[in-house]
């Protein structure tokens, strides 16, 4: 139903603040102060698994991301802090000449809103395993994060990303807003029309029969503080919305349900973090559903050590949903796990390494729409990046 992006922007996100400052202003009039920056990142992989049909090299390299970054802002007579940020896709495969496109709003005394093209609430307040891993994609996305090896985990998209918004709204236009940071307490929300809509895809003229979600809300709660020596951060996040029938003549897929709990505890340059995601029934026919399927649910856990410019981690993913009745003897249910270690080390400032190991097991892989095959599929990866940053 929903496509899933090439690009993921929390990879970035967390890349850049690993990363010393290093882009460089321009001049832009009077009228905003303007910042250029950019990352390229270059994988090397190798891999073996069960079902090879179209991978039997056992090999690649990837451009996982390239892109430019143009932001600019102001601060106004009244103290509001507004501005735009925009991401230039540079990769010579790329289909669209920019990712993320927004424009901001930010105030100390009432928080900060954003109007445009960016992940959501869900995406960006959500804490979990992912924080504790020192590679690159682990729970967020797996071995490669924006190429997935291992045949794109079949029809278990959801449950095999810590942000399943790359499932959902993704980078689709929305409006989102974040209160102000009170006693370690932020709270956060966005509303996205339809999945449907980002820049350039005709606007406000996209139907609402078309398969999308429409309506959709992203909510989150999250708590950043200490205890003593201790870092301790706690999430609740979670997203509804309205499936547009595709063939505009009653319900045939069901909504988008999911909530999410999470947190991580830092102490002497450890990490802890876990989390729990339950997906309700989010995108499986309602046929399917009538005869007990649903999208599953998802808990991971995952533990990282930072020493100066190293890092190493180790985590583990389990997901579980139900198919229909209807489905092959003995693929009532899908399980996919996966088992992973990383290793992250900055070896100059604006050049990181980053490095992977991931074992997976994935048992009756299903079409995603709840319906279950009795085939399986065993994995294991491993992948050094090159990330550079400017």
């Amino acid at each position: 139903m929903k496509k899933t992006l090439l690009a993921s922007t929390a990879l970035v996100g967390a890349a850049l603040l690993a990363a010393p400052a290093s882009a460089g202003n321009v001049g832009s009039k009077d009228a905003m102060s303007v910042t250029l920056g950019g990352t390229l990142w270059f994988s090397v992989g190798v891999y073996d698994e069960d079902i090879s049909a179209g991978r039997g090299r056992g090999y690649r390299f990837a451009v996982n991301e390239a892109e430019v970054y143009v932001n600019a802002s102001n601060t106004a007579d009244n103290g509001i802090k507004y501005g735009v940020s925009i991401e230039l896709n540079a990769g010579a495969a790329d289909g669209t000449a920019s990712d993320e496109v927004y424009a901001f709003l930010d105030s100390d005394q009432w928080g900060r809103l954003e109007l445009g093209d960016q992940d959501d609430a869900t995406n960006r307040m959500g804490l979990g395993s992912q924080n504790a891993h020192k590679g690159f994609g682990g729970p967020t996305g797996g071995l490669g994060s924006n190429l997935t090896l291992f045949g794109g985990f079949g029809g278990e998209g959801l449950g095999a990303r810590a942000d399943w918004d790359n499932n959902t709204t993704s980078d689709d236009t929305k409006a989102t807003y974040f209160s102000p940071r009170f006693g370690g307490f932020q709270l956060g929300a966005s509303l996205t029309p339809d999945t449907g809509i980002t820049s350039g895809t005709g606007g406000l003229v996209d139907t609402d029969n078309d398969g999308d979600f429409e309506n959709v809300i992203s909510y989150g709660v999250n708590y950043v503080g200490k205890v003593d020596e201790i870092g301790v951060g706690l999430s609740f996040t979670g997203q509804t919305g309205q499936d547009e029938d595709a063939l505009g003549s009653g319900k045939t897929v069901e909504d988008l349900s999911i909530w999410h709990v999470g947190g991580k505890v830092d102490f002497a340059g450890f990490t802890l973090g876990a989390h729990y995601n339950d997906f309700g029934e989010t995108s499986i026919t309602t046929a399917n559903a009538n005869n007990g399927a649903d999208a599953g649910s998802t808990w991971s856990v995952g533990l990282g050590y930072q020493a100066g410019p190293w890092g190493v981690s180790a985590w583990y993913t389990d997901h579980e949903k139900d198919n229909a009745n209807t489905s092959p003897a003995g693929a009532r249910q899908t399980e996919l796990t996966r088992l992973g270690f990383g290793a992250g080390y900055t070896v100059a400032p604006g050049w990181l390494l980053r490095a992977d190991l991931e074992f997976i097991s994935h048992d009756n892989i299903s079409d995603g729409t709840g319906t279950g095959t009795t085939t399986d599929n065993d994995g294991r990866g491993f992948m050094l990046t090159n990330m550079f940053i400017f």
